[in-house]
């Protein structure tokens, strides 16, 4: 019962974020509240038995992305805030997000959901997903691509936020 209750507390925690995230007129204050909903859902993660991916949400995700759009908000404070006088498509999009959330939400109710399968060796499942991400065959590519393109994001947020 005091699980659920957590849950509870924390999913809503991570959406009620969520949504500040993209209703903060502030830049700064909107990386501020995503960090919050990346914590929220590193908790859910731990409540869910999957320390792994709880450990991968706060160090890639709240350690590492959230700080890369806060220090590139902060180079490109200039150009932000013209795009932030440009936006006058506000309904259109507010539509088009209330319409997916309601066939999200269908979906959630109306479709069955999938029986999870049982891990025949729990304690070996992160060893095989490390041998995965590292073996040529498995995930090294997207994995390394990943890393160049998150490389490209940054020096190209550099180069824009450079002054002329």
């Amino acid at each position: 019962m005091f699980e659920q209750i957590v849950f509870l507390v924390f999913a809503v925690f991570a959406l009620v974020a969520a949504i500040k995230v993209v209703t903060t007129p502030r830049i700064s204050h909107a990386v501020l509240w995503l960090m919050s909903c990346f914590f929220g859902v590193a908790v859910l993660y731990l409540l869910l038995d999957s320390p792994f991916m709880a450990g991968i949400q706060l160090l890639i995700y709240t350690g590492g992305v959230a700080v890369l759009i806060g220090v590139a908000s902060v180079v490109l404070r200039g150009a932000a805030r013209e795009a932030q006088r440009r936006v006058t498509h506000s309904w259109p999009a507010s539509i088009v997000a209330l319409s997916l959330f309601l066939l999200m939400a269908w979906m959630t109710l109306e479709l069955p959901l999938p029986e999870a399968p049982q891990a025949a060796n729990p304690e070996g499942s992160l060893a095989l997903l490390g041998a995965a991400l590292v073996d040529p065959a498995g995930y090294l590519l997207p994995f390394e691509l990943i890393g160049v393109l998150l490389l490209v994001l940054l020096v190209g947020a550099l180069y824009l936020g450079k002054e002329r």
